[in-house]
């Protein structure tokens, strides 16, 4: 430090750097583009020091940025990013982002205004080991001031289909239908949707006797029988307020699902066999339509589990039928929108119903059943998982393991002639029954070791370990607080342990560094509505939350700048942070 304020003196009585001979540039840009009087906006403030150099960052008091004493514009306080340490001190490398928040006088006249920020810096030159005076460069950009509104922020996430779907429902145009099957389809795609595919190829894969047409029938009817409960459940959450999905993730309904995937399984393993009554089974055999009944129904459980799914396009529909009043079209969008989620299903259950066609005997056809039987026993283990406790919910894999690998043949004596198919299978068995028995001894004993804390049994939800989030906060006026004294905006990400999409957003884009970097010029918040209650309802109405996760960002103020739903890949998350 010594070494620096002594090479500082001396330069004094040198001729400050032209900016050439440093090569940092300094930009600065106003958004949006134009506002209204009384409205406003942010400033952001670039520099980029080029390799070699460095400035001394903010808390060393040789780096700011002012805002002019103008009459017309009042300027929050800049929001400077921390600087890295080492033998400098405290400085800055790279490209060095600063915001500060502006507002307009609600009497200023329109018109375009120049805003000169003034940015005093320390460059030095690391090769060289010299550290020049501090200097002071000014930087301009402009704000026009319009009656007209402002020019509305592109949606992050190929908003381009969401805002041609809002505009075709308020003309009343058909292509509405055409842009929310577009829009179920690309949801299709997304992880939430992941736990139905082996659910489709156990169902149609189980009862698809004539091969992929058959196959192809059975899964339209299954396809059908999801987007009646999709709809259905879609039209009360818009109708209701209610958090769409919401319904669905209650422990209860969690627990009747896995009910049901477990009969299904234990079903097709021969414990039992699943029929109607004789006289409805008599009619429906008459007519060749029993097993299409059957993947209805099958479906309407199914739509149970797709219905957390969230995309952009959704929420507007639900926005759109809560606004409007309009269920019967509100039901018609969802159920083009189900069917475009449902064409991933057609194609699995196409092709599955083909598994029981390619054997020609009957004892390969039974071990398929089978194999779709524990599938299905294994998903109603994995939807127990949030009204189990992690204990519990260890112990249930556990032991699911040690019984799959007895059916396997762990246990079974060889015969000497036994086939090398016979022997793989026993092995199999056994470190099946292996892995299983691990777990339970491991599980009791550090359950005795470290006793549990109440669980989620009685009612609440547990979700994976999440990423490190020490730099979020979860109070709202304590955000708002931080957001009024360093004048940056507040980012609030909505969640809920049952949402798949959040999960993917916090795995995925939360801990990607261009991310973490973006979010020093904002104040990060986290709102949990995992819980039906009071609380949850008033945060939901006061935010118009439809469906998770949404992404808020407000000004200091609380007036919302803009949003985006479901899952959003870190590129897209900076450009939303960024965009003005």
């Amino acid at each position: 430090m010594r070494i620096r304020v002594f090479l500082l003196i001396l330069t004094l009585f040198a001729a400050g750097p032209a900016r050439t001979e440093t090569g940092i540039r300094i930009e600065a840009a106003a958004g949006p583009s134009a506002v209204r009087p009384g409205d406003g906006g942010r400033i952001r403030v670039s520099v980029s020091v080029p390799d070699g150099f460095h400035i001394s960052d903010a808390s060393e008091g040789l780096f700011s940025v002012t805002p002019p004493d103008d009459p017309v514009f009042t300027f929050g306080a800049p929001a400077y990013p921390p600087g890295e340490r080492d033998k400098w001190g405290s400085v800055y490398r790279g490209r060095i982002s600063v915001s500060l928040a502006f507002r307009t006088q609600p009497d200023a006249k329109p018109g375009v205004y120049p805003v000169r920020l003034d940015v005093m810096m320390q460059p030095c030159d690391e090769v060289r080991d010299l550290c020049y005076p501090p200097s002071t460069q000014t930087v301009e950009t402009v704000i026009e001031l319009s009656h007209a509104a402002p020019p509305a922020s592109p949606a992050p996430d190929g908003g381009g289909m969401t805002a041609r779907l809002s505009s075709a429902l308020e003309r009343g145009s058909a292509l509405a239908f055409l842009f929310v099957f577009l829009g179920g389809l690309l949801t299709s795609l997304t992880p939430c949707v992941y736990p139905m595919i082996p659910i489709t190829i156990a169902v149609i894969g189980a009862q698809a006797t004539g091969g992929r047409l058959k196959g192809f029938v059975l899964s339209l009817f299954y396809v059908l029988g999801i987007s009646l409960t999709f709809s259905t459940l879609g039209v009360i959450a818009a109708r209701t307020g209610a958090l769409f999905g919401a319904f669905t993730q209650h422990p209860v309904i969690q627990a009747v699902i896995a009910a049901i995937f477990l009969l299904m399984g234990l079903s097709m393993l021969g414990a039992f066999v699943i029929q109607l009554p004789s006289a409805w089974r008599m009619k429906l055999h008459g007519r060749r339509r029993g097993g299409f009944i059957g993947a209805v129904l099958t479906g309407i459980v199914a739509g149970l589990v797709v219905s957390p799914c969230v995309s952009p396009l959704l929420v507007v529909i639900l926005t759109w039928v809560a606004r409007s009043g309009s269920v019967l079209l509100g039901f018609g969008l969802l159920f083009a929108f189900a069917w475009g989620i449902g064409v991933l299903f057609i194609v699995l259950g196409t092709f599955s119903g083909v598994l029981k066609t390619l054997p020609k005997s009957g004892g390969w056809t039974e071990h398929i059943e089978r194999a779709f039987g524990w599938i299905l026993i294994a998903l109603a283990i994995l939807f127990l998982k949030p009204v189990l406790s992690g204990f519990h919910y260890g112990m249930a894999w556990s032991v699911f393991l040690v019984i799959l690998g007895t059916f396997w043949g762990g246990f079974s004596p060889l015969a000497a002639e036994a086939s090398w198919k016979d022997r793989l299978a026993k092995a199999a068995g056994f470190l099946l029954i292996l892995a299983g028995s691990t777990g339970l001894v491991l599980g009791i004993l550090g359950q005795k070791a470290f006793p549990l804390s109440p669980s989620p049994g009685s009612g609440t939800i547990t979700a994976p370990p999440s990423p490190d989030f020490g730099d979020w906060l979860t109070d709202e006026e304590t955000a708002f607080g931080t957001a009024r004294s360093t004048g940056r905006p507040v980012l609030i990400d909505f969640f809920a342990d049952w949402c798949a999409a959040c999960h993917e957003l916090d795995e995925k884009t939360w801990p990607d560094p261009a991310v973490r970097d973006a979010l020093k010029d904002v104040v990060p918040l986290r709102i949990d509505l995992t819980r039906t209650d009071a609380r949850s309802r008033e945060i939901q109405a006061r935010y118009r939350i439809v469906g998770m996760p949404t992404v808020v960002l407000l000004d200091a103020e609380r007036r919302e700048l803009r949003r985006f739903e479901g899952f959003l890949p870190p590129e897209r998350v900076v450009r939303f942070l960024e965009s003005d």
